[in-house]
């Protein structure tokens, strides 16, 4: 059994509650772990009927921690109901993705 210590740094953890979760109105996410070898998806969204869930893998992990935020932005983004749209530079794929970017580093301004 992979303990949340595992998966994901207290760092994030605090970045979550204190800043994600507090900005965008959601209530609460859980956080798991995919021991999935791809490189990509490294984090996706589950939205069920419960709290919405955001898996990661070791790939995610491997980040710095800049980048696995603006993508931890990119999933609140999703659950807020922002669908993925290249006019505006909201992209599935991190290096064309600019608007999780511009959200995340307004907020840790």
């Amino acid at each position: 059994m992979v303990t949340i210590k595992e998966i994901i740094t207290r760092g994030d953890m605090n970045f979550i509650r204190e800043k994600l979760l507090p900005w965008s109105g959601v209530r609460a996410v859980n956080i798991a772990y995919s021991s999935s070898k791809k490189k990509y998806p490294d984090i996706w969204l589950f939205m069920g009927k419960g709290v919405p869930v955001i898996t990661v893998t070791d790939e995610w992990r491997s980040h710095d921690k800049h980048l696995r935020r603006s993508q931890i932005v990119h999933e609140f983004l999703h659950i807020l109901g922002l669908e993925h749209d290249l006019s505006i530079g909201y992209s599935t794929y991190p290096e064309y993705d600019t608007y999780s970017k511009k959200v995340y580093r307004r907020l840790i301004k």
